[in-house]
């Protein structure tokens, strides 16, 4: 008898224990708050009336988090071109298997929004 009473207050006691965080972990999804990538980046400067790829260029660190200023620069030179503020970040994966990421955001000299492309870009979570 005592050995089932103990056994009953030990699987009242362990179950929650082990199997809450387990639902918890699974059940609450991951949110990007960032960007990371390795591979080359190219910047979409958009206007109304043009649309104008700055191949080459990149952001100081090739990492960006959603709401921070980054100044975009060309590959080799300091000259920047232009400032972007990260509003959202799209992360796909290329037929070839390589994972890339859209960096979206106003920037500094148009009304419209930009975006930087990366190749083999990864989230950053909280």
């Amino acid at each position: 008898m005592f050995f089932i009473n103990s056994y009953k207050i030990f699987l009242k006691v362990l179950i929650p224990i082990i199997f809450f965080p387990i639902l918890y972990s699974c059940s609450a999804p991951k949110e990007a708050i960032g960007a990371s990538w390795e591979g080359e980046s190219d910047f979409m400067f958009i206007s109304k009336k043009t649309m104008q790829m700055n191949y080459a260029s990149y952001i100081e660190g090739k990492s960006v988090f959603l709401g921070g200023f980054y100044e975009i620069v060309k590959n080799e030179t300091n000259s920047v071109i232009n400032t972007i503020e990260v509003t959202d970040i799209e992360f796909e994966k290329r037929t070839d298997g390589v994972f890339y990421c859209r960096v979206w955001g106003n920037v500094q000299r148009s009304e419209e929004q930009g975006y930087l492309l990366a190749d083999n870009c990864h989230p950053i979570f909280n």
